[in-house]
């Protein structure tokens, strides 16, 4: 039997409510804003942003809501006047502030974005700290804006039911760049800062990371490859090399109209990303569907099937192959099969590696140790290509120690406070250059030993040492390193605009991407910046120091070194699969030991090395 229920008076008074209810403006309910700020370290918002005396830095925000009823409101948690406007661009909620304070104080501003329509608001926090004013503080502020620039300048569009991004098109700004190679770069400096693709969704960056991430795999291409033959690197030439790492026949690579530049960018990002299992979701077929590190093996596949063949040696050019390699585009392909080798573990056939050695040898004057273009003359100017060799030789284990890295090294050192007029006269005047400079300084490998270069020295008497990455004139050094000139040169607005490099404006885009990953110091990946430890002395027990950092997306345990001097050269004590290690080993009461970690993967490649902690162990026990 079919029941139907009684309306009583109260019961159609509530039905005839509901029914006026559903004809009132929608828009009188609201909808709460959804309000993010953008976090210092990606995973860990308690951790605040720095300041520092004068400094004018930007509170970034976004929301999900953007009209002329939304007002955004920065407390800026000092006490000062607020911040006030209309969002008129959800992507970019911003203030800029001048904080006054003493050094350790902590302020914690807050974004709040109301609807003006119906007083509907939503509030997030954002922590700042004031820092002494130095190289330290300098950098990080540095970062902070440039990453918000790249944030601010980004194209964002869909594509099918992906949401995607990059800074090819419909770009506005001066990181904008018809390359897929500047899209890389820019999401690389995102994610060697820790935002990541799968970071928390509270994160602004995140979603950039994974727009760029899948425009890069939606613009690939592939084609099929196979066996050849060189006329060098193995004991009895011809040579056989097999590019064809994963065995499925196929190669992949950016499509541009220069692929063999750019797609050493692309790999880099996407090692970047700490996550080989990962899928991608867009690109054609023979991409969609694969994992990272499937995809990044093809793009390494496709830089050996591409080496030039001739008896000049294993370089690159435009071509695929060429007829003479090209000390600029071989570069790219060492920085990406660098990346791909030590954080992926992707298969490289030994003879590409030692057929490369022959192109090195005959790119590199003998005597000045310089590199070349397409010979050992290097045409506009050494300072990209001399880097180039440089890396090339990374990827090649030549280091320290060997004729060709030493010559290269000192003619560097020699030059290095050279006035930074053109990209003829200085590599700081070359950021092109200089971002190889520092790749080969970071991944400075001989005999497949990662050994960062931390003093850039050189074979010529009364030129000493310097380090390349923190020297400041202010403080005694002959001339600015690294670190402090690219400080010196950030637009206000947070940009880097490298016009001193006169050969070609093209590069001038790539300025604050490559800005940002070189002060962060790394190489194709986030790297252990919190490294600390605590001695304790021996008594019962012996002596020992405890450390402690945070884990590394894509590392699978860590190698511990340790060095009786600031800056090493530093000897392996230990490993462990946690971010966690005590050292034990030989440790005297009294005494500072000063320590590295290196994140290695399954394979036990060194991915990068951390910052330095110095521990001392008390004098006495208590």
């Amino acid at each position: 039997m079919k029941c139907t229920p009684t309306l009583t008076w109260e019961n159609r008074w509530v039905v005839v409510l509901g029914a006026a209810l559903l004809l009132l403006p929608q828009a009188a309910f609201g909808v709460v804003p959804v309000v993010k700020t953008v976090p210092w370290v990606a995973t860990n918002v308690s951790i605040p942003h720095d300041t520092y005396a004068a400094a004018v830095i930007t509170l970034k925000g976004t929301t999900n809501q953007q009209a002329a009823n939304f007002q955004f409101n920065w407390d800026f948690g000092d006490g000062s006047a607020h911040a006030i406007g209309t969002v008129t661009n959800q992507f970019d909620v911003e203030a800029t502030h001048t904080y006054v304070g003493a050094v350790g104080t902590i302020w914690t501003a807050q974004l709040t974005i109301t609807d003006t329509n119906t007083s509907e608001s939503a509030s997030t926090g954002y922590k700042v700290e004031m820092r002494d004013n130095n190289l330290t503080s300098n950098v990080n502020v540095a970062i902070d804006e440039g990453l918000w620039y790249l944030h601010k300048t980004m194209h964002r569009y869909t594509g099918g039911p992906f949401d995607l991004g990059d800074w090819f098109s419909g770009c506005a700004g001066f990181a904008c760049q018809a390359t897929w190679g500047l899209t890389a770069t820019n999401i690389q400096a995102f994610e060697v800062n820790g935002h990541l693709e799968g970071g928390p969704s509270s994160d602004p960056y995140t979603d950039d990371v994974a727009r760029g991430l899948k425009a890069l795999f939606a613009n690939m291409q592939t084609f099929g490859i196979s066996s050849f033959t060189v006329t060098g690197g193995c004991a009895s030439p011809p040579c056989t090399i097999n590019p064809d790492g994963n065995g499925n026949g196929i190669a992949t690579r950016i499509a541009s109209g220069n692929p063999n530049y750019e797609t050493g960018m692309i790999i880099d990002a996407v090692v970047a990303s700490g996550t080989p299992g990962a899928l991608a979701v867009t690109g054609p077929v023979g991409v969609t569907g694969k994992t990272y590190k499937d995809v990044t093996q093809d793009m390494v596949d496709q830089y050996e099937f591409c080496v030039v063949r001739n008896n000049t040696g294993g370089g690159w050019r435009y071509g695929c192959p060429d007829g003479v390699g090209d000390g600029s585009v071989s570069q790219w392909a060492a920085i990406g099969i660098i990346a791909a080798q030590r954080g992926f573990g992707v298969v490289v056939d030994p003879i590409l590696i030692a057929w490369n050695k022959v192109w090195v040898a005959n790119s590199q004057d003998s005597a000045s140790g310089e590199f070349g273009y397409v010979n050992a003359s290097p045409v506009w100017g050494p300072y990209a290509t001399t880097p180039s060799g440089m890396v090339q030789m990374a990827m090649d284990q030549i280091g320290r120690g060997n004729t060709q890295w030493d010559k290269a090294e000192s003619f560097i050192r020699d030059n290095f406070g050279n006035t930074p007029t053109d990209n003829t006269t200085s590599i700081k005047a070359y950021y092109y250059g200089m971002f190889s400079f520092t790749k080969s300084m970071l991944l400075h490998d001989p005999g497949g030993v990662l050994t960062p270069i931390t003093l850039l020295q050189s074979q010529t008497a009364g030129v000493n040492p310097i380090d390349w990455y923190s020297a400041e004139v202010s403080k005694g050094a002959p001339t600015d390193g690294v670190a402090r000139w690219l400080v010196s040169q950030q637009n206000p607005t947070g940009y880097w605009y490298n016009t001193t490099e006169v050969f070609t404006s093209q590069q001038w885009p790539f300025s604050t991407g490559f800005a940002v990953i070189m002060l962060r110091r790394t190489v194709f990946t986030a790297c252990i910046t919190d490294l600390v430890g605590k001695g304790t002395p021996s008594g019962r027990a012996a002596a020992r120091i405890d450390l402690t950092w945070t884990a590394v997306t894509g590392a699978d345990h860590y190698i511990a070194l340790r060095s009786s001097t600031s800056g090493g050269p530093y000897a392996p004590v230990g490993t462990s699969t946690v971010p966690a290690y005590s050292d034990r080993t030989g440790l005297v009461n009294g005494k500072t030991y000063y320590y590295v970690m290196q994140p290695a993967t399954t394979t036990g490649g060194a991915i990068c090395q951390s910052n330095e902690a110095a521990v001392t162990i008390p004098a006495q026990g208590r």
